[in-house]
């Protein structure tokens, strides 16, 4: 039994001593990034798009400057949707700042997710009758899943660039900052534009959208959900494994169980939910007998860093 657990302790130092790029969960993350994509871009070139609605943050400054090129060169139409190439250039310094901020493997994945947003944007097509005939339908489900797309990218530990590298930056400094929060902060400036390119309808619509798509961004995204974990024990040093999985601080009490008057420890943590479900995982696999309580939507005051 000790062999056999030097040998799993040895095989894991093994593993946390590879490269971030040669481990498996990064195609498992790829993959998720893939998938959040895809579900982003489908869901506003064939959704939201064909109902007169654009997007905000960087999104919907490349769809604007788009149709200022276009209206410039009309040529450019045949081209096809170039919303997305502007996308990515308009992403090329905030990378630079991702490099500098979080490493090489956020920004490896960033890259990713740029490239993944950029292509898919530009390829899938936009058809002339959205999916919807009402526009109402049209804001609530587009906004919905492109906020679970956008959101799956971010729980994979990257970005999609643009508002959502400034949300975390700002988010790390203060937890009450969001993704979703400084999104619709920066589409002040954008919405404020598009009142005098369309109509007032056309940009109450895209308000709205915005504004589901950023509510469902921010409780997809697990790193931007806090919960606190009360975690009853028998076991000696759980608290160390909060440590090692999680990286978070625990307060410890000396319990008593009021039917067997035995003693046990109760452990108070704060972690992001996606923490927790990993945390919880470690702790049945230590102590099949822990009891855990998971509360959510908590509020923090004091000294509690976000992650990405």
């Amino acid at each position: 039994m000790k062999k056999s657990a030097l040998s799993n302790g040895a095989a894991r130092q093994a593993q946390e001593r590879t490269s971030p790029w040669k481990r498996p969960r990064l195609w498992r993350e790829l993959a998720v990034i893939f998938l959040g994509s895809l579900l982003f871009a489908a869901s506003m070139n064939c959704i939201v798009l064909p109902m007169g609605m654009y997007s905000g943050g960087f999104l919907g400054l490349a769809q604007l400057l788009r149709m200022g090129l276009e209206s410039l060169v009309p040529g450019l139409q045949s081209l096809g949707d170039l919303a997305g190439v502007i996308y990515f250039l308009l992403n090329l310094p905030l990378l630079a700042i991702a490099w500098s901020r979080f490493g090489h493997y956020f920004l490896g994945k960033t890259i990713a997710c740029v490239l993944f947003y950029s292509v898919l944007l530009a390829v899938i097509p936009i058809p002339e009758v959205g999916v919807f005939d009402e526009v109402l339908t049209a804001c609530v489900i587009g906004g919905l899943l492109c906020g679970a797309g956008a959101g799956l990218t971010l729980t994979a530990g990257c970005s999609g660039g643009g508002e959502e590298i400034l949300g975390l930056l700002c988010a790390m400094k203060n937890p009450w900052f969001s993704v979703g929060r400084i999104s619709m902060l920066l589409n002040i400036g954008v919405f404020g534009t598009g009142l005098f390119l369309f109509d007032r309808q056309s940009v109450v619509y895209s308000i709205l959208m915005a504004g589901v798509m950023y509510l469902c961004l921010d409780r997809v995204h697990l790193q931007n959900v806090m919960v606190a974990m009360f975690i009853i024990t028998k076991r000696e040093d759980m608290e160390k494994l909060v440590f090692q999985r999680a990286g978070r601080g625990v307060t410890r009490w000396v319990g008593e169980g009021a039917y067997s008057s035995q003693e046990t420890d109760i452990l108070l943590t704060v972690v992001s939910k996606k923490e927790a479900l990993s945390l919880r995982r470690a702790l049945q696999e230590r102590d099949p007998n822990v009891f855990a309580i998971i509360c959510e939507d908590i509020s923090v005051v004091g000294n509690f860093q976000k992650r990405v």
